[in-house]
């Protein structure tokens, strides 16, 4: 059960990771939590899991996260494994502070949630970050539209995950498929 805008619902939580390039899914995930948070680690997992079985080593410049997923464990395991991303921080607490113009160096006492609140303003960071809207938030917006994926209609957790993995499928062939219309399609 979660709690919606319209009273408490059964409902999964569904999750992806997408190719800036090509708006291809790498990974998708479904869980009954209503928040995100405990999702980022496990993801971050499959993304590097799904790459590697089909070759591919490379790593993204920059990991662009939602604020459901800002937590101080997260911030700390993303430290810890040297993943340069840039997660939103969501609202601060009355004691925490970034200055609006990040200048100089970051104080020694500052938090993780504070040092990431203030990658986000610098130049780099706010350039970055915008472009999330543009990567990830349409595939959710093409999968909801054309496939109906906003909302599931199997029941209990294996057919939630089978029905949102199938959505994840047919919007990475649709994509597949507009690329060699376009005439832009490589084999390795």
């Amino acid at each position: 059960m979660m709690k919606t805008n319209d009273g408490y619902h059964y409902a999964y939580n569904g999750q992806a990771v997408v190719d800036e390039k090509s708006q291809v899914i790498i990974a998708a995930e479904i869980t009954q939590a209503a928040s995100a948070v405990n999702q980022l680690i496990p993801m971050i997992a499959s993304t590097k899991e799904n790459l590697k079985s089909i070759g591919i080593d490379d790593t993204a410049r920059v990991l662009l996260v939602d604020a459901d997923y800002c937590s101080k464990e997260n911030l700390e395991e993303i430290a810890k494994a040297g993943i340069n991303a840039l997660i939103a921080t969501g609202r601060l607490k009355h004691n925490e502070r970034v200055p609006d113009a990040p200048r100089g160096r970051i104080p020694k006492n500052a938090t993780d949630k504070e040092r990431m609140a203030r990658r986000l303003r610098t130049q780099s960071g706010r350039k970055d970050y915008a472009r999330r809207k543009a990567i990830v938030e349409p595939v959710f917006g093409q999968m909801k539209l054309r496939q109906q994926a906003g909302h599931l209609r199997l029941r209990g957790v294996a057919g939630a995950t089978g029905e949102w993995t199938l959505h994840a499928i047919c919007h990475n062939l649709r994509k597949l498929a507009n690329s060699r219309q376009n005439g832009v399609i490589a084999l390795a």
